[in-house]
């Protein structure tokens, strides 16, 4: 049996404290942020201040990575006064990487949401990177470096 097919997506943080809330017609600091996963939509809770901590997880059921939609919004303000600050951001899921927690950004006008996002049975596998690599520019091919004298050598030969 294929593993489900699940995505994990935790709002950590907000930072808004360059924002001009008399701009937006905003009484009070109060923040909140919807996730939206094809058809199911989750709020986090309601808190107080311009740079509150979550740290709330949601996890939604995907069916086809490449057709679910993944988007997030910001709102600030209370009740009915409470006003979507930025644009609605959308996140390509079938990019992430399986089981790895991959760092998402909302831009907002004043600052962003953090979040990480989790693909779990789907997304990319990670790529072993050689810790080394940045060294191949000097390997001579057996795994060491040149000396001056081996290039000597080389030209005798």
């Amino acid at each position: 049996m294929a593993e489900q097919k699940k995505l994990c997506i935790t709002v950590t943080c907000v930072n808004v404290k360059k924002i001009d809330l008399k701009a937006y017609g905003i009484k009070k600091a109060l923040c909140m942020v919807k996730v939206k996963v094809g058809d199911k939509e989750v709020k986090t809770t309601i808190q107080a201040g311009l740079d509150p901590t979550w740290e709330e997880t949601f996890e939604f059921d995907i069916v086809d990575e490449k057709a679910t939609k993944c988007s997030a919004i910001f709102y600030m303000g209370e009740g009915e006064d409470q006003k979507q600050i930025g644009d609605e951001c959308e996140y390509l899921i079938p990019e992430l990487k399986i089981g790895k927690p991959v760092y998402k950004a909302l831009i907002i006008p004043g600052g962003k949401v953090d979040m990480m996002m989790t693909a779990w049975g789907f997304g990319k596998e990670e790529e072993d990177v050689d810790p080394a690599g940045f060294m191949g520019l000097m390997d001579s091919g057996d795994g060491m470096m040149m000396m001056d004298s081996d290039e000597e050598e080389e030209e005798k030969k």
